[in-house]
């Protein structure tokens, strides 16, 4: 347990034998123990830290392949709309006018990310590709502020993770608010205390980042229908407590209508957007790099495991 895991050839594997023998897949959950380990020869493919300068580097190493690979996963911010201050709109509003995603993709790097364009990630099944995302207005957002209440600011809290990737966004998100006069208070905890926090309700604003089945009915229903929220004998990840888009999201999977699909899921991601439920802000692909020598016997473009297939057709070339 969290060491490793080691598996076996199967030579009665119904597609044929595999050319390894054996796979051991290590834990190995610090970034720069897993690059030392990569250099070093004990390993012949790492999860990559997921920001560009760490890809940038990789690619400049002799006999290593890298790659940025689908899917992206989504990166938002989830408002709890039934606590204060955040049952506020014009507070949500703030905050969705003070995130730049332009901005949060130039700092992780426009070659491992992108901009978020929906609460659902890109390129799924019924993405609204230009949902009306609230545009980075910092003026607005100080004005909106006042106009709520809080000329000279205010704080929320968020418990957030150590995980190295996700905790970056969260500081650079931390930074923009500052610029308005929200002040982010971080409270720092590890993954797994992480995720058994938030499904308690006890932080106002998670950040989640996550890649599911293709479809925006699953990210919909697990993220913003009011069956999922967090706490409820139903709960899935619903951390907003958003029940805006009910209707369109358990409408949409119902007939053979792939057009009315589309338009009832269209709807419900323009009704949460509104309603400022979660404000999406980048989607960060899956970076990883391996040897050289190591042939994974197909094209690389992305799966739904976040990591390269290791099938029978992996081979060592020399």
């Amino acid at each position: 347990p969290q060491q490793f895991v080691k598996l076996t050839a199967n030579k009665q594997y119904f597609r044929g034998a595999r050319a390894l023998e054996e796979i051991t897949y290590r834990y190995v959950p610090a970034d720069s123990a897993r690059d030392l380990a990569f250099q070093s020869g004990e390993l012949d493919m790492i999860y990559g830290k997921q920001d560009q300068t760490w890809m940038d580097r990789m690619a400049k190493l002799p006999g290593v392949k890298v790659i940025a690979m689908e899917p992206g996963e989504e990166s938002v911010l989830s408002l709890n709309i039934t606590v204060k201050p955040l049952d506020d709109i014009r507070v949500r509003q703030a905050i969705a006018y003070a995130i730049d995603r332009k901005a949060i993709v130039a700092f992780k790097g426009a070659g491992s990310s992108r901009e978020a364009v929906s609460v659902v990630p890109s390129g799924y099944l019924g993405t609204d590709e230009k949902a009306p995302l609230y545009p980075y207005d910092p003026a607005k957002a100080k004005a909106l502020l006042a106009e709520a209440g809080y000329p000279n600011g205010l704080t929320i809290k968020t418990i957030h993770t150590t995980l190295t990737g996700m905790q970056t966004l969260i500081e650079a998100v931390q930074a923009q608010l500052k610029k308005v006069g929200i002040n982010l208070d971080i409270e720092l905890v590890e993954h797994a205390t992480f995720h058994a926090q938030i499904r308690k309700d006890l932080s106002p604003i998670v950040h989640y980042q996550a890649a599911r089945f293709p479809v925006a009915d699953v990210y919909l229903t697990q993220f913003f229908d009011s069956a999922s929220i967090v706490g409820t004998p139903t709960a899935v990840t619903n951390f907003s407590h958003c029940n805006v888009a009910d209707a369109g999201i358990r409408a949409g999977p119902g007939g053979p209508d792939a057009a009315k699909q589309k338009a009832l899921w269209k709807t419900a991601q323009e009704k949460i957007i509104k309603a400022v439920c979660g404000v999406p802000t980048y989607e960060q692909l899956q970076l990883w790099a391996w040897k050289d020598t190591l042939d994974l016997g197909y094209p690389i473009k992305g799966s739904l495991n976040l990591s390269p297939p290791v099938t029978e057709k992996a081979h060592f070339t020399k």
